[in-house]
């Protein structure tokens, strides 16, 4: 199927195994943006991606014009994951402003940067206001009852794999997603909800 979006922010939920890391994958790898700004802090992304991981500011810079930015903070920020998210988001913000097309920037397991109180600045920024510079938020998390609401509020696309805890459940109701059928989905197929126009669409990644 094809994985090219509209510019938007776009929220992807479902428990651990379930499909979600492989379908941010074809996301950006199906999608022509100006360029693709991943925060890799877990490894998950540039190794299946076949990316060279980007470890200083300088490393990000000499990789933008490839339109792949993987940023691995571990030498830059050693311990302190929160700086790095924090000096990233601000460094894409600035980027974004550099010059015209769709940013696509990516945040695996964006609950473990914030709560339903407290988000840093500069990822609601890049939520809330980097739309208007192009930018494409993509978030997956498997536990959306955790994550702030600067991001599920500003979320235009909601892509659903399967739960089954029941708090998250909830959270996803409360979206719009129906709570049924996002707990029956085969593990690999998910269902997705535009939060604008009201349109839902299914699909298989593996």
């Amino acid at each position: 199927m094809d994985f090219t979006l509209e510019p938007q922010n776009t929220l992807v939920v479902g428990m651990t195994g379930s499909g979600k890391t492989t379908f941010v994958n074809r996301l950006l790898l199906n999608s022509k943006p100006a360029c693709r700004f991943i925060f890799d802090d877990l490894n998950r992304m540039w190794p299946r991606l076949k990316l060279k991981p980007c470890y200083t500011a300088k490393d990000c810079e000499d990789a933008l014009p490839t339109r792949w930015v993987a940023f691995q903070p571990l030498r830059m920020f050693p311990g302190d994951t929160k700086a790095a998210l924090r000096w990233f988001c601000h460094w894409v913000f600035n980027c974004a402003q550099r010059g015209p097309g769709e940013k696509m920037v990516c945040i695996p397991e964006v609950w473990r940067h914030c709560t339903e109180d407290s988000i840093p600045v500069e990822l609601a920024l890049i939520a809330q206001a980097g739309r208007e510079l192009g930018t494409h938020l993509i978030v997956d998390t498997q536990r959306p009852e955790q994550v702030n609401p600067s991001i599920t509020g500003a979320s235009t696309e909601l892509v659903c794999f399967k739960l089954i805890s029941p708090e998250s459940l909830r959270a996803v109701g409360k979206l719009g997603a129906e709570i049924p059928v996002v707990q029956a989905l085969p593990v690999g197929t998910f269902k997705s909800y535009n939060r604008l126009s009201g349109g839902t669409l299914s699909g298989r990644v593996f």
